[in-house]
């Protein structure tokens, strides 16, 4: 088996004119950019929606899958002019396993669309950046394949693991299959008809954590096929109001992420990701989630490797009535929950599914949708816990169908009188009236809370929007939230600040609540933060 990694300069065409309706796009390649990257972060192509296409040769031929990892807004993919498939969902990993034809080059066009659409709308508090964010790779494959490989932890005690094998067609004579694990055969079996589950006790095994985040690699031969890939083993279950991780006791501390930059727009380097993940590390906090998208896989690699426990969730931010009633987007939030625990399961870092950000959780119909997409990621995954962030409080009715609670409030920044100098004084009475909401058998976390800061804005009367009231504000939710047990996390609103809509009334198109500014310059609250997990010895 051959990988072609096809990352690197691809020619390039942009028209604002031009739509994606499922046929090659007439265009004019009339320069050259990068991949992956984003085409709208420079000149010409700054604050223009449209439609880009990449283009380059690749010398392959027979059985191929296309992986793509991750495009905004949406994309079509083209073989020799002809459609192979669609990226309907911003941000989500895709696989195409198509017959490239005779081994020769070929032509391989992916069309982008930064137009807003059906899944990603106009008022996202966050910036549609049109473009190819992470790698694209080509596997050439023999007539048989494995489409799925599924590693579970069974018993995190003795290191027994379940691995779930699924194949791309029906064998009707059993298959030698080889498992290897850090590069020793451990079992070797037949595999007969589609799909098969095989139990291994792994040698000489060693827990994933994020103080230790050990890892193991498996490699499945399958007649000609061969894949690679890492796995830990862990064990996450919630007894009470508490989270447990190998049976310890687990809190979660840490940010809300964006993959933004001023410079790459979504198309965040590996680099910057680990430079990202190591101040996250050395503060003393262990969590992020990946808001309010799909990660990429060298973001989700880094957090195996680095142990920060991660919450993903599918894209689908504040959606109105108009359209979250809506059949369809009911089968979109299914269908990416979906592709989205199937595609990234066998990550260790992966502690909570997450979907629908702040939506109408008060209503009986929203209650549904929010009850079927929880069941579909339950039907493909049953270890990991499913939530979704909630601003609604003591409105909210679907508080008994998620694993762990989560809300979104901003006391101290929103809700203060306009003639108060400082909100702090709301922070602890605030949060004490949504807890009393909360179930009592039931994990309880903050998910996003926070304030703005303009990065070097200093003031003597440390008020809003000033480095010192951000840090004061997030001191006392460190005191609040860490000092209760009765919180199993908080997540502050937001690592770093990010690009928002442009014309929203966000200063400079920003949303400026980042703990850092864009170019992760740290604020005040950076210091004040790590500061406060020491004095409450948190995780110790």
């Amino acid at each position: 088996m051959k990988t072609i990694v096809a990352d690197g300069i691809w020619d390039f065409g942009f028209s604002e004119e031009i739509k994606l309706n499922g046929s090659m796009p007439d265009i004019k390649f009339e320069t050259a950019l990068s991949v992956p990257g984003c085409f709208d972060v420079a000149q010409p192509f700054f604050g223009k929606r449209g439609t880009g296409c990449y283009r380059r040769t690749v010398r392959t031929g027979g059985n191929i899958r296309l992986f793509i990892d991750g495009l905004g807004v949406e994309g079509e993919v083209f073989w020799d002019g002809e459609l192979i498939g669609k990226c309907p969902y911003a941000y989500m990993p895709e696989k195409f396993n198509f017959n490239a034809g005779k081994y020769k080059d070929h032509e391989l066009v992916i069309a982008v669309s930064n137009c807003f659409n059906k899944v990603f709308f106009p008022y996202f508090d966050f910036y549609a950046y049109g473009g190819i964010f992470g790698s694209v790779r080509i596997e050439e494959l023999p007539a048989y394949r494995i489409d799925l490989t599924k590693v579970t932890t069974l018993d995190y005690t003795t290191g027994k693991i379940s691995v779930d094998v699924e194949v791309n067609k029906f064998f009707r004579k059993a298959k030698e299959i080889i498992f290897e694990i850090d590069g020793k055969t451990v079992l070797s079996a037949d595999f007969a008809g589609k799909k098969n589950v095989y139990e291994i006790s792994v040698p000489d095994f060693k827990l994933w954590s994020p103080e230790e985040p050990n890892l193991h690699k498996m490699r499945i031969i399958l007649g000609e096929y061969e894949e690679e890939f890492n796995f830990g083993i862990r064990t996450f279950e919630a007894k009470g109001t508490q989270l447990y991780l190998n049976g310890k006791e687990l809190r979660l501390m840490g940010y809300n992420r964006h993959d933004s930059h001023p410079e790459f727009g979504a198309a965040v380097p590996p680099s910057l990701m680990a430079a990202d993940l190591a101040m996250v590390k050395a503060q003393g906090s262990n969590f992020i989630r990946g808001s309010h998208y799909p990660q990429r896989e060298s973001f989700l690699d880094l957090c195996d490797k680095m142990g920060i426990l991660l919450w993903e969730e599918t894209l689908g931010w504040d959606v109105r009535d108009k359209e979250l009633f809506t059949k369809e987007f009911r089968f979109r939030q299914i269908d990416q929950a979906k592709k989205l625990s199937s595609i990234h399961y066998n990550h260790a870092c992966i502690i909570i599914w997450g979907f629908m950000n702040e939506t109408l959780s008060e209503d009986k119909r929203a209650k549904k949708i929010i009850k079927a997409v929880i069941d579909t990621y339950k039907s493909v995954d049953k270890t990991r816990f499913v939530t979704f962030a909630s601003n609604r409080y003591e409105k909210d009715i679907c508080m008994d169908i998620v694993d762990i609670v989560a809300m979104n409030p901003y006391p101290g920044w929103g809700g203060v009188n306009w003639d108060e100098l400082s909100g702090i004084h709301h922070i602890a009475p605030r949060l004490a009236e949504i807890d009393a909401a909360v179930p009592k058998d039931k994990p309880y976390m903050i998910s996003e809370i926070g304030a703005s800061a303009i990065y070097g804005h200093r003031d003597p009367h440390r008020v809003r929007w000033s480095e010192e009231y951000q840090a004061e504000l997030s001191t006392e939710v460190c005191k609040v939230v860490l000092g209760n047990k009765r919180y199993c996390g908080l997540c502050f609103w937001h690592f770093c600040d990010a690009k928002s809509y442009l014309n929203g009334g966000r200063i400079k198109g920003i949303n400026d609540k980042g703990i850092l500014d864009e170019y992760r310059r740290p604020k005040f609250a950076w210091d004040a933060i790590t500061q406060a997990l020491k004095d409450l010895k948190f995780n110790k």
